[in-house]
């Protein structure tokens, strides 16, 4: 599970680093004719439905990764549960044992 934590999580990182270089790579400053073609460039390639639909696919990967870590938390949380009701049973059940030093 740590390990498909951690596959969700770098792609996560790499998708959001490759999305923040290709957002600022096509923004022209400046001139006025760069700023039309990148806005002719723009309506062309379709710009802002890739932005959406990238942003879309890395909030269900960042929904994704929230659900498998809030899983694994859990299992975690239930196992210590156990670990508490086991311990507490044979605190309860070490005084009825004969002989036991302590007791």
């Amino acid at each position: 599970m740590n390990a498909n934590l951690r596959h969700i999580a770098g792609l996560q990182m790499d998708s959001a680093m490759l999305f923040e270089r290709v957002t600022n790579t096509l923004k022209l400053f400046g001139d006025q004719y760069l700023a039309r073609v990148y806005r002719m460039t723009s309506q062309r390639f379709h710009l802002q439905s890739w932005d959406t639909s990238i942003v879309k696919k890395l909030e269900t990967l960042e929904n994704l990764y929230g659900k498998m870590a809030a899983s694994a938390g859990n299992r975690r949380m239930e196992i210590l549960e156990w670990i508490i009701i086991i311990l507490i049973a044979i605190s309860i059940l070490l005084p009825f044992i004969p002989g036991f030093p302590g007791y």
